[in-house]
């Protein structure tokens, strides 16, 4: 079994899943560190959004459709990441707590009740 099977047995992520974990990690650090955090945060926001534009027809495509799939677990995965980064660029701009706590429960609870909405009807057997 090769290593990277084993890690991904143990993790439950891939090793390049790991690898974007780790690497989102030291930007935001860095860009703490080096008081850059809205800057780096606006960077991998717009990163976000260009791996979602890039799911979309690649999903679509048959030729392209692993890409997709890949391109789907990593948007999947680093979404409510991406949320906190938005939340943090907005509470540099709008200063009313409720307005953001209102945004955020928006943000966090968005996917769920999407997800329960577009759920196909289950069809009764006859």
């Amino acid at each position: 079994m090769k290593w990277s099977n084993r890690v991904q047995i143990v993790t439950g992520q891939t090793c390049v899943h790991i690898t974007l974990h780790l690497l989102l990690i030291a930007a935001l650090v860095w860009g703490w560190q080096h008081h850059a955090l809205f800057q780096v945060s606006s960077v991998l926001l717009a990163m976000y959004a260009s791996v979602f534009i890039v799911m979309l027809p690649a999903q679509r495509l048959p030729r392209l459709r692993r890409l997709g799939d890949f391109l789907e677990d990593v948007t999947t995965t680093y979404y409510f990441g991406a949320a906190m980064l938005v939340l943090y660029l907005l509470s540099r701009v709008v200063h009313n707590n409720l307005l953001l706590g209102c945004v955020g429960v928006v943000m966090l609870t968005g996917p769920a009740v999407v997800s329960l909405l577009a759920k196909e009807s289950v069809r009764v057997r006859r």
